[in-house]
C-alpha cells in the first residue's frame, strides 16, 4: 500500500478507468525523498525543548513569558508539525504514475482542493529516456523518467521513481506492443 514501485495491482482503481483497462505499473516517488519534510518536522517537533537553554545563553528575561503564552505557543508548535506531516505524506501518496495497457496517467496532487490529471495514450508514445544523478539517487536508485509523445498530448515526466531506467524501457515497450497490434489489425495480407 505504501510501496513506491507496485507491478499489475489489483486493488488500485483510479479516476477515469476503463472497466477492461488493466493497470500494469504504480509508481510514486522513491520513499527517500520524504526525508526534506520528515526532518522539517523533526526539527519542529524538537525545538521547542532547546528554548528554555536559548533564553539562558542569551539571559533574556522569561518573565514576560506567561505560562498560557507558552502553552499557546507549543500548541502552534505541534499543530505546524502536524500540517507539514500531513501535507507532506498526502503529496507523497497521492502523486502517483500509472502505467494500463492503453494509458500513462500522471496524477499530481497539489493539496486537499486542487489535483492535476494528464493521460497520455500509449499508441502516442515516441519515445522514452530515464536519469539518475547524484548520490542519493545512485544508491537507492530512483531517478528521472521523460516521455515524449505525439502531436497536442502533453509530455509526461515520472519524477524520483524507483527503476528509472527499467521503467522507461518497460513503457517503450509497451508502446511497441500497440505499435505492433496496431500494424497487425490494418496490415492485409494479399
Amino acid at each position: 500500500m505504501f510501496q513506491a514501485y507496485i507491478e499489475n495491482p489489483d486493488y488500485f482503481r483510479f479516476e477515469g478507468q476503463d472497466p477492461d483497462e488493466k493497470i500494469l505499473l504504480l509508481l510514486r516517488a522513491h520513499p527517500i525523498v520524504n526525508l526534506s519534510w520528515i526532518i522539517a518536522a523533526a526539527l519542529l517537533f524538537i525545538w521547542p525543548f532547546f528554548i528554555p537553554k536559548i533564553i539562558s545563553v542569551l539571559n533574556l528575561d522569561i518573565a514576560v513569558i506567561t505560562p498560557n503564552l507558552g502553552i499557546l505557543f507549543l500548541i502552534i508548535n505541534y499543530l505546524l508539525v502536524l500540517v507539514v506531516t500531513f501535507e507532506g505524506f498526502l503529496h507523497w501518496y497521492f502523486n502517483v504514475y500509472i502505467v494500463t495497457e492503453k494509458n500513462i496517467v500522471d496524477v499530481d496532487f497539489h493539496s486537499l482542493l486542487f489535483k492535476n490529471i494528464d493521460v497520455a495514450p500509449l499508441r502516442n508514445i515516441e519515445d522514452t529516456s530515464s536519469s539518475m544523478g547524484g548520490i542519493l539517487n545512485s544508491v537507492f536508485h530512483f531517478g528521472n523518467v521523460f516521455i515524449q509523445t505525439a502531436g497536442a498530448t502533453k509530455n509526461i515526466d515520472l519524477l524520483d521513481v524507483p527503476r528509472p531506467h527499467f521503467v522507461a524501457d518497460f513503457i517503450l515497450d509497451e508502446a511497441h506492443k500497440i505499435y505492433g497490434r496496431g500494424r497487425d489489425a490494418y496490415h492485409h495480407p494479399d
